[in-house]
Formats: structure tokens, sequence, C-alpha cells
């Protein structure tokens, strides 16, 4: 259940953070009010908001207080602690708080930028399976400057222009996440929007501008970027022009990116992976399949349940329903699952899947990287990768830049 802005106030520590947020909402509180950390002081605090009849400025105060707390889970502490890693008093402050929760909070009053930033990298990694994915072939560093920044801005807003008739203002950041990889955030204002909404207890009509997100990640060690902006294929490319215009310095053809594709078809015969075992898995599974009809009017997704006692499913399609198999059906996507051995004591084995599809869509960006290149060389031991080809931007170290690097040409110089 969603936590209250009252829930958040009893969980975060009576600390000098808090004391200095609550002063600078103009909390009213009593004359020579203690500061304690106790649960005695958080109850007081939670019935002097509760009470407080000054319901605009509550308001603000609670709204500012759920927003503090956005990063306050497992994936908003690597998001923190990777946008900090830059900044040695922001990192040194967030080691000192005691709970996620407080970490975020920590960083919004104290670090307001570094947040953003930590907000723009946990968006993309909780909408990173909605990505589109595009090969450039083109493997050179960014240009982060403000001046080519400012070009990105001024392509990208020219665009909303002439689409929406909106995109006044923007901004945009670039950041290395990783050694090679490289995450985009643009923000561009959205169309005015009227809305009611209660200021206090009085209902007001209000004009707004929401804000269009849309963030880019690029590898410098493949050229291949993934883009995550609403919008059809012509938002997603014209974000990749302007990427690649703009920060790449290269001017790209739209109609000349392509999604990279994948062959899919050897896992008619199943998957092997050898080098499972030595790395200390005891199964794998060709999980699920799907498959689409030679004139695409049908596809039929097949998964291997419990009860086929861990058989893949190409098996089970051989005994039950061959046509597939046999014929020019083709496969788009595939999982495959990786079992280790049950720990002493427990008979549930933990199990690592894969997931992939013939447009080039792989979830290896999910593990970390010693996983990642396990996983990676299984899908090349079985055809699916070439040596050094990775469609996810996250998995290729920079010292690759020469390996396989032998992509369609879709630049124009």
């Amino acid at each position: 259940m969603k936590k209250t802005y009252l829930d958040v106030l009893l969980e975060l520590p009576v600390d000098a953070t808090l004391r200095d947020f609550l002063n600078s909402h103009g909390l009213p509180l009593p004359n020579g009010f203690v500061w304690e950390d106790t649960p005695e002081t958080s109850r007081f605090l939670v019935e002097a908001i509760k009470v407080w009849p000054d319901i605009t400025a509550r308001d603000k105060l609670a709204a500012n207080l759920t927003a503090s707390v956005q990063l306050g889970d497992a994936g908003g502490k690597q998001a923190m602690f990777e946008s900090a890693v830059a900044d040695g008093a922001a990192l040194a402050g967030l080691t000192l708080c005691s709970s996620d929760v407080h970490r975020s909070f920590w960083l919004y009053v104290h670090h307001r930028m570094v947040f953003d930033r930590a907000c723009d990298i946990n968006y993309w990694d909780h909408h990173s399976p909605q990505t589109q994915q595009y090969d450039l072939g083109l493997k050179r560093k960014p240009n982060g400057s403000d001046t080519a920044l400012a070009a990105l801005r001024h392509a990208i807003s020219a665009f909303y222009k002439r689409e929406l008739q909106c995109g006044d203002g923007s901004v945009a950041y670039l950041v290395e996440r990783n050694p090679g990889v490289y995450l985009l955030s643009v923000h561009v204002k959205d169309m005015a929007m009227l809305r009611l909404e209660f200021e206090g207890a009085v209902l007001k009509r209000r004009v707004g501008n929401p804000n269009i997100h849309m963030v880019l990640q690029y590898a410098q060690a493949t050229g291949v970027v993934r883009t995550l902006v609403k919008g059809g294929a012509k938002y997603q490319q014209m974000l990749v022009e302007a990427f690649a215009e703009h920060v790449l310095g290269v001017k790209a053809n739209a109609h000349r990116i392509k999604t990279p594709t994948l062959d899919l078809s050897m896992l008619r015969t199943g998957f092997e992976a050898p080098a499972a075992f030595e790395d200390g898995f005891s199964l794998v599974q060709l999980k699920a399949l799907t498959l689409l009809s030679p004139n695409g009017d049908l596809k039929i997704e097949c998964t291997a349940m419990q009860a086929s006692q861990q058989r893949s499913v190409h098996e089970l399609l051989k005994e039950m329903l061959p046509g597939p198999l046999e014929g020019q059906w083709t496969v788009t996507a595939a999982q495959v699952n990786l079992y280790y051995p049950p720990e002493p004591g427990k008979t549930r084995a933990r199990v690592v899947s894969i997931e992939v599809t013939s447009k080039g869509r792989l979830n290896l960006h999910k593990f970390d990287a010693k996983m990642q290149a396990q996983l990676e060389s299984y899908l090349v031991s079985a055809g699916i990768l070439q040596k050094g080809q990775t469609l996810s931007a996250q998995e290729m170290p920079p010292h690759a830049d020469e390996i396989g690097s032998a992509p369609t040409p879709v630049i124009e110089g």
C-alpha cells in the first residue's frame, strides 16, 4: 500500500535535515520545541501537521515530502549512489543515512541536482524493457559540452513545435553511467493544459505545462542506442538523429537507422550451453518459444510448464505439435532458464532467465557485469550472437571497440 506523507514522517529520523525541512515550510511548533529523535517527537510532528490550519502550506509540505522519498527503495538507492559517485559530499552523506527513505529525503534536501539525476536514472531502469533499439554503427565519444547540448535541445524543441506546437522550453543532461556507456535525459515543455485543482480548500483553474521526458542510452563500444520516448517511430528517430548530429557530430539519416535483428532459428533444435555447467549451473532449459507462421497471420507462444519436469519446450513441441518446428515458422522470441543446484536444506533451485527476441531485445542489462558476460557467451556459443556483438548498451567493455565491428553502415558522413 502506498505510503502517505504522514507514514513517511514517522519513518524519517528526527534530525537536523528534517528540522530544517519543516522549518522552511513554516510548520508552527511550540516555543522551545525540543528536536529529539524519538517516536514521541515524530508523533507530535504528525499531529502538528494534521491540525495545521493553513491548508495551502500543509499541502505544499505534503507534496514535497512525498516527492522527496520517491527514490526510497532498492532501485532508487542504486540510482542515488550512481548519481552521487562524482560528488564526494553527497556520496559521504548517503552512506551515513539510516535507510533508503532517509537517503532519498536527505539527498532531496541537500543535493537537489544529484537527486534529479538519480530520478532520471531510476526512470530509465524502471522503463528500459520498453525501449527501442537502433544500431547507429558509430563508435565515438559523445560531446557533452553546453554548446552541443544546447544545439540538441534546440533541434528537439523545433521538432515538438512543428509536430505538437509545444516545446518552448527544454533541458538536457548527459552522464556517463559506466565506462563508455552514456545516458542522455531530456525534458521538454509539453502543451498547456487547463486543470481544476484545489488550492487549500478552494477549487481553482490552473494552466500547467507538463513535462515530456525522453531518455537515450548510447554504448560507445557498440554504436547501439536505446531510446525511451512517448510516440511512434517518428519520435524515436527524431531523438536518435538529434543525438547523432549534435552530440556525436555526424548527421544521421533516420530512414537508414535500422533496428538490429537476431536469427533465432537454431532454437528449433534446442539451446546448448556446455560452459554453463562449468559456471555452476546444473540445468539449462529452453523454457519458451514464440513462433510466427510463414504468412504472418498466426503466432503461437509455447511454454514448458512445471509439470514437464523442466523439459525443454522444443522437445514438447516435437512430440505434440511438430508442424511449426518442421515448417517455415519464424522463431520470434525465446526464454532460456538456467538453474543452479538447490542450496542445502532447500528444494527450489535459483533460476536465471535469458529473454531474447528476433528484434534484438535482450534482458542481460538486468544482471551484474559478471553474469552478463557469462550469459552473453552462452548466446555466442549457441550462434544467436556473434562474438562481441552486443545489442544491449550495457554489455560491451569499451576496449571491444574493434570486435565484431561490422554492422551495416547507417551513417551519412
